[in-house]
């Protein structure tokens, strides 16, 4: 119905002479978005008439109920009354060649991961049908209009909002401005290729993007997940066996029960787990048995779909220098110029304490750090135990009580909920301190950050969502080293000096952005589909939001 009354109100500008409609000639930028590309009237263009006059009341004058709904009906107006209200997709009652190039791109929305569905346009024969009205004609240019700013909108920043999926993930895409997207591809000499820059340019969502044509190919054959089952040690005998010969390329010999756990079977396991960062025993346990099944079964083509989406979220430049920690995959890396500079295991929040999803920056090191516990550790898990003994609770752990900024006696304070509110509880920097000797700050309103553990053990572990929310560094002085690579006052060196004093804050002289990401699919050196467990349940929910929105 808007469309309707959009054609009939335009009728006039669409059937201006051919020369009117010209579009400007010379090459358009296609990446930033901050230079707006200008489409200028052309020196023929026609003066405000009567015609153009009715054309803008229409336009100003869509159904209101309509117009509220559509998100781009201002971006519409804005553009056409910047053109004079002249068309840009239709010449001489044609579709001009740039239109069809940007048509064919839209109805390949599916290979970004999108659904064309979304980016429909009111097509008609204008060549072969019937003469087209000028109603017709309108309503196919406004059509392809909107088509082509929804789908700058949706590749560039998605279709959900982050925070849907859960309130920890307050990552903010960036929404291309809906007028400056048309006038980028409408001016573009190929608008195909400016439709696709609206797309994340990061590697691993073009990576992502391949997989999924991939798995749309019939054609490929693909594996099958090796089921669950008991624990397989040498000389077990299931049916399972011969499926792991076959995905691990271990030798059967002449005679030999293919359904026999042999040593055969054995070294090679050994081997696979060796490769996966597991520990060799030769033993199909649920570990190694997840890491060989990792990308199979389930929906594959979901999984993919879902990350997509979750690149589309991410800021388009991640950083010269960057700090990239991919929860599900219990991973921190720091990427320099796109190369990983330094790689190490992390611990993050358990699903009942979900690490949050978001992007800031470093901005100094603490050594020897205090640790301020936070209200719901200590009303949950620590109130009951120090209403019992409060002096012997906070010695025991080199706690301290602080009440208006003084340290006071833990017997002289009411333990009550109550008084949590206003006494801070915190642990004194030292070999037992629950942030180890050094802590990575970027102060957020999550009030988390990276730092370093007493509990080395728990690095040693295949799932490692075990804190309350914050990361935990692995090795932290290696990674301290590879962060302060470039800054001129500090190394970790320097560092271990003050380890074992009283609290230190070093600011950087250049902060760096720190990613704290979700990628539960992940496509590794050798161009395999990695999966990842979806610890927190986000896959789930986005899948579904992503199923409503189709």
């Amino acid at each position: 119905m808007r469309l309707k009354v959009l054609a009939g109100l335009m009728a006039a500008a669409m059937l201006a002479p051919a020369s009117a409609h010209a579009l400007p000639a010379g090459p358009a930028s296609q990446t930033a978005l901050a230079d707006e590309p200008r489409i200028a009237p052309t020196p023929t263009a026609r003066p405000v008439t009567a015609a153009n006059g009715t054309v803008r009341a229409g336009l100003l004058g869509l159904d209101p109920v309509v117009g509220e709904k559509d998100r781009y009906r201002d971006a519409l107006i804005a553009f056409y009354e910047d053109r004079d209200f002249q068309p840009v997709w239709i010449s001489d009652g044609a579709l001009t060649p740039a239109a069809r190039e940007t048509i064919a791109r839209l109805r390949d929305a599916a290979s970004d991961g999108l659904d064309p569905a979304g980016y429909r346009i009111v097509e008609r024969d204008l060549e072969t049908g019937p003469h087209p009205t000028a109603p017709d004609l309108a309503a196919e240019e406004i059509s392809l209009s909107r088509a082509v700013m929804a789908f700058a909108r949706d590749a560039q920043s998605g279709r959900i909002d982050p925070v849907r999926v859960s309130r920890l993930v307050t990552l903010e895409p960036l929404v291309p401005d809906a007028v400056v997207s048309l006038k980028r591809v409408a001016s573009a000499t190929d608008p195909a290729g400016a439709l696709d820059a609206f797309n994340p340019p990061h590697p691993q969502f073009q990576a992502l993007k391949a997989k999924l044509a991939e798995i749309r190919d019939t054609s490929l054959e693909r594996l099958q997940p090796v089921p669950a089952g008991r624990n397989l040690r040498l000389g077990a005998t299931d049916p399972r066996v011969g499926l792991l010969r076959q995905r691990l390329g271990a030798t059967l010999h002449r005679g030999s029960d293919v359904s026999v756990y042999d040593a055969e079977m054995v070294e090679a396991v050994k081997a696979f787990q060796a490769e996966h960062g597991l520990r060799a025993d030769g033993i199909i346990g649920p570990n190694t048995l997840a890491v060989l099944n990792r990308g199979l079964g389930g929906d594959p083509e979901t999984g993919i779909l879902v990350n997509m989406e979750r690149w589309r979220w991410m800021p388009r430049e991640l950083g010269a220098t960057s700090v990239f920690v991919n929860i599900p995959a219990y991973k921190v890396r720091i990427l320099r110029e796109g190369t990983v500079a330094y790689e190490g295991r992390v611990i993050v929040g358990k699903p009942q304490n979900p690490t949050p999803i978001f992007t800031d920056e470093i901005e100094h090191i603490v050594v020897n750090p205090y640790w301020n516990v936070p209200y719901s550790i200590a009303s949950k898990e620590m109130l009951s135990s120090i209403q019992k003994n409060p002096s012997g609770y906070f010695a025991k752990r080199g706690y301290e009580a602080v009440y208006k900024g003084k340290v006071v006696n833990p017997a002289s304070v009411n333990w009550s909920p109550a008084a949590l509110r206003n006494v801070r509880i915190r642990q004194k920097p030292g070999r037992g301190n629950a942030l180890g000797n050094i802590k990575f700050m970027f102060p957020n309103k999550h009030a988390v950050y990276l730092h370093d553990t007493p509990s080395r053990n728990l690095f040693s572990r295949q799932v490692r969502a075990l804190s309350h929310g914050c990361v935990r560094v692995d090795q932290p002085l290696d990674f301290a080293d590879a962060l302060l690579a470039e800054e001129q006052h500090w190394n970790a060196a320097q560092l271990k000096k003050l380890i074992g004093g009283g609290e230190r804050y070093l600011n950087l002289d250049r902060h760096i952005p720190v990613h704290l990401a979700y990628f539960t699919e992940w496509v590794d050196d050798d161009g395999a589909l990695v999966h990842f467990s979806d610890i927190y349940g986000h896959d789930r929910r986005l899948a579904k939001l992503l199923d409503a929105a189709d």
